[in-house]
């Protein structure tokens, strides 16, 4: 039973560290997927088994050379120099995801709630900071709530049918291939960054190995869902948050489980960003960030960040991140598995 537990645990974090703002408002899948109508469904299937593949052996290979933080693994993979411009590079982009994450906890309760977005910005910073306290096993605890629920809902939604519809404009092209590769490469790399330090926290193989493809085939099912409800309604592409206009017409009650959804997945990521990056930081820097001052200081930086608005920056950022991930990881999926040690 706890061997089942603790997979089931694995795979609700592997699945809460890659989705967020983004996936559950429905934006990003329309930026990599469904702008590309059907075909966008092979970018999708294509994207899942990258992600499962590469990221179930990266997991695999932290607990192998017992890699504390992600930075040890990458300079064991790449050599010190191309590590750490890697490293520096990865750093960022996840540093400016994060505030992406806040951007989105602020237009969450400014456009869907008709609150002000510094409440919503606010209840993010202390109730991550309150999960962060409590340790890597709050971060599990907190997804392993925050994400069957997701995943119910999104099934409901996908069987019960919306009744939004609408004539939003796809643009099928020849770069759904190209597209998927980005996804995955952009949040399996960056989700690394807090999955590796998880790794060394499950001493049994088995379990982690089990709960990283239980948690990519869940990825990729909850993409698939919602890519396949976005192009039966593609009047709601041209929203900022198009999940929550085929929530909607269920009525207010629904809407607001939705509402309560997104920002669960916003807060999962922004704490899991928050936890890898202290890491990073204590393992860089040891003589200068304690655990408490590198949290304080990264969510500083965050808040600045995330007063930039939110669609703009996932268009701007994403597609970027995608590019200049795409190499390393799958660079990644040519490394061999060091020995499993007894």
């Amino acid at each position: 039973m706890k061997r089942v537990t603790g997979t089931l645990q694995i795979a609700a974090t592997y699945i809460g560290t890659i989705v967020g703002a983004g996936f559950a408002s429905g934006r990003e899948i329309i930026q990599f997927f469904s702008q590309y109508g059907p075909a966008g469904t092979a970018g999708v299937i294509v994207s899942g088994i990258l992600m499962t593949w590469i990221g179930t052996k990266m997991m695999l290979y932290a607990r192998r050379i017992e890699a504390w933080s992600f930075n040890e693994l990458i300079t064991h993979l790449l050599g010190m120099r191309f590590g750490t411009l890697i490293e520096t590079l990865l750093f960022f982009i996840i540093f400016g995801m994060t505030g992406v994450m806040l951007a989105g906890a602020g237009a969450v309760f400014q456009e869907q709630l008709g609150w002000s977005r510094h409440v919503g910005v606010a209840l993010t910073i202390l109730t991550g900071l309150f999960f962060l306290l409590k340790g890597v096993r709050g971060l599990l605890w907190m997804n392993t709530l925050v994400v069957p629920v997701m995943a119910g809902f999104m099934l409901l939604v996908f069987f019960i049918g919306s009744p939004c519809a609408g004539s939003g404009q796809l643009t099928p092209q020849a770069d759904w291939v190209l597209s998927g590769v980005g996804y995955a490469a952009f949040n399996m790399l960056t989700a690394l960054v807090v999955l590796v330090p998880l790794a060394q926290e499950i001493r049994d193989e088995k379990v982690l190995g089990a709960g990283c493809l239980l948690g990519g085939a869940g990825l990729t099912g909850l993409i698939l869902l919602e890519h396949f409800l976005i192009l039966g309604n593609t009047g709601v592409t041209l929203f900022d948050m198009p999940v929550a206009e085929l929530i909607r017409p269920f009525g207010p009650a629904l809407h607001l489980v939705f509402v309560a959804v997104i920002f669960g997945e916003i807060l999962t990521t922004f704490t899991g960003n928050l936890f890898g990056l202290a890491r990073q930081l204590e393992s860089l820097f040891p003589a200068v960030f304690t655990p408490g001052r590198a949290l304080l200081s990264l969510t500083a930086g965050a808040l600045l960040i995330g007063q930039a608005g939110y669609s703009s920056l996932i268009a701007t950022l994403y597609p970027l991140y995608a590019a200049l991930c795409a190499a390393v990881f799958l660079y990644f999926g040519l490394i061999r598995l060091p020995e499993k040690t007894p």
